[in-house]
């Protein structure tokens, strides 16, 4: 923008059943041959792989679990809807003509409306657009906004106030707000002596 003056974890168990007694009559065996009927007995190391690998399955199980469990809280969490702001809507370029404004801190790239009857920064006096769509260049936009400006102050400037310690300034979009959608130009009145108290408007419109 340009502006010048014109003056948890889960556990999991084994239980191993105790080989049932042999009946009372049973026949003799060879030595070393287990009884027919019997379970097989699982050495401690086999038991304790078994049970490394039911802890492993369990926890994969439920990590499978947990992961869809948020991918359907995050599918279905509401979204909040975001109003699309405009990069300029907080400057100059988004007041009219007769209104009286502040400087936001970073100076013209930032101002908001206030009544006119309290001190205030400035104030808005002209506005209009640039024709055409192609990027006229800082020297002949700058002209323009000039010219423009002064067309519209006469019949805007109260004739009864002292203009000695009043200024005119006038606001053009440059190349990166040109390219966002700016084309206007806006005429600012303000003080050189401060700030302002009242409109310099020479009627209500």
């Amino acid at each position: 923008m340009n502006e010048l003056p014109e003056i948890g974890p889960s556990a999991t168990s084994l239980e191993d059943k105790a080989p049932s007694p042999a009946p009372a009559a049973a026949p003799e065996r060879p030595s070393g041959q287990a009884p027919a009927g019997a379970p097989a007995l699982v050495s401690p190391r086999r038991r304790g792989k078994r049970l490394l690998v039911t802890l492993f399955a369990v926890s994969v199980a439920l990590a499978v679990v947990a992961a869809a469990v948020t991918a359907v809280l995050l599918t279905h969490r509401p979204h909040r809807a975001q109003a699309a702001t405009h990069p300029l809507r907080v400057t100059v370029f988004g007041l009219q003509p007769g209104q009286c404004f502040n400087s936001l801190p970073n100076g013209i790239a930032g101002a908001h409306a206030v009544p006119c009857a309290q001190p205030h920064d400035g104030e808005i006096y002209g506005a209009f657009l640039v024709a055409g769509n192609d990027w006229p260049g800082s020297a002949a936009l700058g002209s323009q906004a000039r010219l423009g400006c002064q067309d519209r102050l006469a019949s805007y400037l109260n004739p009864q106030l002292a203009t000695n310690d009043l200024a005119e300034f006038y606001a053009y979009p440059n190349q990166g707000a040109w390219a966002a959608g700016e084309h206007s130009v806006i005429c600012e009145i303000r003080g050189t002596q401060g700030r302002l108290t009242g409109s310099v408007r020479a009627s209500s419109p």
